[in-house]
């Protein structure tokens, strides 16, 4: 009897096991879940909504439909792979997130409001016919005359009605979500021409927003999804700014201080000092060639040991150019003088003083205004003991600090993806038309 039971009781569990691995697997086969990881997930409707809004002339060359949405799933992937490094950097408590959030937001809604315009209307697209093909009523002249009369005796505009959409009236005050609070409380003390400006603007952004709103449920998109990848957006221009690679007029942080030891600091401003220094005057010599092929088969000769002037009068494109290569001694630029010397020197001066300063000692063949330049340096003096780390250290430690974090910029992004350990659904992602 007990090993009756006991068979039963097997048979039950592993029925049990059965049952489990069973519905494990169709809803596997039936998620609508393209990839996850343990911060979030990409579900179908999002996935299709952000392709069609954010990537249509994009990953285009691949071959297939599926290639194609590969491509732009491993780029959503990276692009959360960067939202979670900008978070760990502090991007969510700097000061200037909620604006680039909220400006994000509205890009987003704009974005999704053109693409179902322009495929509503196609060519005959434009913002003029827009609020009346939509059917959104705003009389002008009318908003303008309430609206002052309100202003002239003082009273308060928020529940102004401003116009109607889809038979539901718009009041001022609704105009609010789609603005930053500041601009909200400029434009009710706006007058005249600037107000009816303002509100065209706005109505403009309600429209879009009511489009977006019923473009999300068309897609079965997710907002919160949608906000996550608003975040990353905004990561991708803060952490360009911290890792040296924009400046702020991207995004209004700093570059991050690496922490530098005095000896890093000399060492660099050593290696840096000759693009540091004023250039007195440069020895050099150049000609200028017709075709790529010729400055290749003239350096060719240079490493053999052949003689430039000589090379020169064979390949040179005008007889002037073969002058040219004979050294000649140019002085350089007086910094008391500023532009107005730089624009009168000669245009191959200017050039060859440039490479100098920029420490090129063997440049490449240069495309120049009449052909091929080859330039090359016998010798240069510089103003070294005008130059004092004191002076530049500013501009030594903001080299060295871009030169540290550029290094390290792609394999902390790559490391931010991989650390997510994102999930995809193989068999959803094969089925993405």
């Amino acid at each position: 009897m007990a090993y009756m039971i006991k068979k039963s009781t097997y048979k039950k569990f592993c029925f049990q096991i059965f049952s489990l691995v069973f519905f494990a697997i169709v809803a596997a086969s039936c998620s609508n879940t393209v990839y996850h990881y343990s911060g979030g997930e990409l579900t179908r409707g999002t996935f299709y909504f952000l392709r069609d809004v954010y990537y249509q002339d994009q990953f285009e060359d691949e071959e297939t439909p599926q290639a194609r949405n590969k491509a732009i799933l491993e780029d959503l992937a990276d692009l959360d792979g960067i939202g979670s490094l900008a978070t760990k950097k502090g991007l969510k408590k700097d000061p200037s997130y909620a604006d680039y959030m909220f400006r994000q937001k509205q890009a987003r809604y704009g974005k999704a409001a053109i693409v179902h315009w322009q495929k509503k209307y196609k060519e005959k697209f434009n913002w003029e016919m827009l609020f009346a093909a939509e059917g959104l009523k705003y009389d002008q002249k009318q908003f303008a005359q309430a609206f002052g009369d309100l202003v002239n005796r003082g009273k308060e505009v928020d529940a102004l009605e401003v116009a109607e959409y889809e038979g539901k009236k718009i009041i001022f005050s609704d105009l609010k979500m789609l603005m930053p609070p500041l601009d909200y409380d400029q434009v009710r003390h706006l007058r005249g021409q600037g107000i009816l400006s303002a509100m065209k603007d706005a109505l403009k952004a309600y429209l879009e927003k009511k489009i977006y709103d019923k473009m999300v449920k068309q897609y079965f998109a997710d907002e919160k999804q949608l906000l996550r990848y608003d975040h990353d957006r905004v990561g991708v221009l803060y952490l360009k700014v911290l890792y040296g690679k924009a400046g702020k007029g991207i995004y209004p942080a700093s570059m991050e201080k690496i922490p530098l030891q005095p000896k890093e600091v000399y060492d660099h401003f050593f290696k840096m000092q000759n693009t540091l220094a004023d250039v007195l005057w440069v020895k050099a010599a150049y000609t200028v060639v017709a075709e790529d092929s010729y400055a290749d088969e003239i350096l060719e000769k240079l490493k053999r040991g052949e003689d430039f002037e000589k090379l020169a009068a064979r390949y040179a494109i005008a007889p002037k150019f073969a002058q040219t290569a004979r050294p000649h001694r140019i002085k350089g630029y007086n910094p008391k003088r500023g532009v107005d010397e730089r624009e009168a020197r000669n245009y191959y001066d200017r050039l060859i003083l440039d490479m100098a300063s920029r420490d090129i000692k063997e440049p490449e063949p240069y495309l120049g205004r009449d052909g091929i330049v080859i330039v090359r340096f016998y010798d240069i003096k510089r103003a070294l003991e005008k130059v004092k780390l004191t002076d530049v250290a500013w501009k030594v430690e903001n080299d060295l600090r871009t030169q540290m974090l550029n290094a390290v910029y792609e394999p902390d992004i790559k490391d931010a993806r991989a650390k997510l350990k994102i999930v995809f659904n193989d068999r959803l992602v094969k089925k993405l038309n």
